[in-house]
């Protein structure tokens, strides 16, 4: 298992990257139902052990307030005395390019007490900062161990001449083709599966594919009618490969891309793709689990993935006991937060990326969320915040904090947010005292996609380098 850290300390930072590549495990058979699974029906392969859990929490990636104080002053030994912080935000929040709609919310990480705080409570849209919400409501719903499962089924018969079998899709987000990269492969499925077929003496198939886990619109009416076809986002299925590259029929493309590597390995498919729901009485043939939850949660909020945290957020909704809707998303992502002991009073979600323009929460409500998953005591929420693009080096951040803003390079940690008119950033930060902050800075009125974002990094910038404390 891969896993990004970050510690940051004191005056300066340092970012440890590992790689990118994220472990799968292909099955043949029925791992997680054991060899009792046997007696119900007809296996090729006898049944693997499943694997042991071996989820473990991100490290920590702030330091405690104090650490490395070489002054004794609990400052953490950097510069301190600065002006107050409302002075040192105050002025910034006025800049023009942001427009008459601000919220900032300042919370020292250490204490737990808001700082600072401008219109922290009023309802602003979020953009992308939404996929926070999604982050932590998904630990908490389906849990840090959680993992997807991608299968092959047949009949309960069994495999014979003229066998059809059925690709379900079990809403994966990092489900890929590509042997290369990262991500649940759907290459090692069609290995076993070919393998499963080749050892029953089966070269020619029927194939069906089955993404009704979950239901509704594939497309959320909430978002602006021209994300789709602009590819800005792709219909919202439960079975989707490389889905980055924007099927406009995701389960369908994921069949077809299934059937072409059965023919790599000799297995015909006859007939079909067909939508088809799979047999209730269905046994495996193969399947393929992706990495654990907090690594999928991690890469969706490094590269602002949308399409990923729709699918989070569905399975909320499904963890929660609601329909896999579009419209049951975005309120059990609110549920999850309330059952995790915050207000969510003035919030709408109306999903899970923070596509839809109707959705507003207030900054207090982030900030919020991203101390609950600092907290140490809550290590199994921790890759909300170690996900989280690092200024002018990782994801959505690896372009910005330059010119007069790159002294906060490395040291801000935080999630974007872009829509036309909007814009947002959320995270945390050392600032130059010693002292963690977590942050949100809400902006739904701006006058400028690239001035608000300069307007905002100069924000989050003076943060990082107060000496407020």
């Amino acid at each position: 298992m891969s896993r990004r850290a970050g510690l940051v300390a004191g005056v300066c930072a340092v970012v440890l990257v590992a790689g990118a590549g994220v472990a799968v495990e292909a099955t043949v058979g029925l791992p997680w139902l054991g060899d009792e699974a046997v007696a119900d029906g007809p296996l090729l392969v006898r049944p693997e052990s499943p694997p042991d859990p071996d989820w473990a929490a991100a490290p920590e990636v702030l330091a405690v307030p104090g650490a490395g104080d070489a002054g004794g002053d609990g400052t953490g030994g950097g510069v301190a005395g600065g002006p107050p912080l409302a002075d040192v935000l105050g002025p910034l929040l006025a800049a023009p390019a942001l427009g008459g709609s601000v919220g900032l919310d300042v919370v020292d990480l250490g204490t737990g007490a808001t700082v600072f705080a401008s219109a922290a409570d009023a309802p602003i849209a979020p953009a992308s900062t939404l996929k926070i919400l999604t982050g932590v409501a998904a630990l908490h719903v389906l849990g840090p161990e959680h993992t997807f499962t991608t299968r092959v089924v047949t009949a309960a018969s069994g495999l014979g001449g003229a066998s059809t079998i059925t690709l379900v899709g079990g809403g994966d987000p990092s489900l890929t083709a590509d042997d290369e990269g990262s991500g649940t492969s759907l290459v090692a499925l069609a290995d076993a599966t070919a393998q499963a077929l080749t050892e029953a003496g089966v070269t020619s198939v029927g194939l069906d594919y089955d993404a009704a886990l979950f239901s509704g619109p594939a497309v959320d009416p909430d978002w602006s009618p021209g994300y789709v076809p602009g590819r800005v986002v792709s219909p919202v299925s439960a079975l989707a490969v490389d889905v980055a590259d924007r099927p406009g029929d995701p389960a369908l493309d994921a069949a077809e891309t299934f059937a072409d590597l059965l023919g790599d390995r000799g297995i015909t498919v006859a007939s079909g793709p067909r939508e088809a729901v799979a047999p209730a009485d269905a046994v495996d043939v193969a399947a393929v689990n992706s990495a654990p939850l907090p690594d999928i949660v991690e890469t969706i909020l490094d590269t602002s993935d949308n399409d990923g945290a729709e699918v989070l957020a569905r399975h909320v909704a499904l963890g929660s006991g609601l329909p896999g809707t579009s419209a049951d998303a975005g309120p059990a992502v609110l549920q999850a937060l309330t059952d995790l002991g915050l207000d969510v009073a003035g919030a709408t979600v109306l999903d899970g990326s923070g596509l839809a323009r109707g959705s507003a929460v207030p900054a207090s409500l982030v900030t919020a969320t991203l101390v609950l998953a600092a907290d140490p005591e809550r290590p199994q929420l921790r890759s909300v915040i170690t996900g989280l693009p690092v200024a002018g080096f990782t994801g959505t951040l690896a372009d910005r904090f330059d010119g007069s803003a790159a002294p906060a390079a490395g040291v801000v940690r935080a999630k974007t947010g872009t829509l036309t008119g909007i814009n947002a950033l959320a995270g945390v930060v050392v600032a130059a005292d010693g002292t963690n902050y977590a942050f949100a800075l809400l902006a739904d009125d701006v006058q400028g996609t690239l001035p608000a974002r300069a307007a905002i990094d100069q924000v989050a910038a003076a943060l990082a380098g107060c000496g407020c404390a």
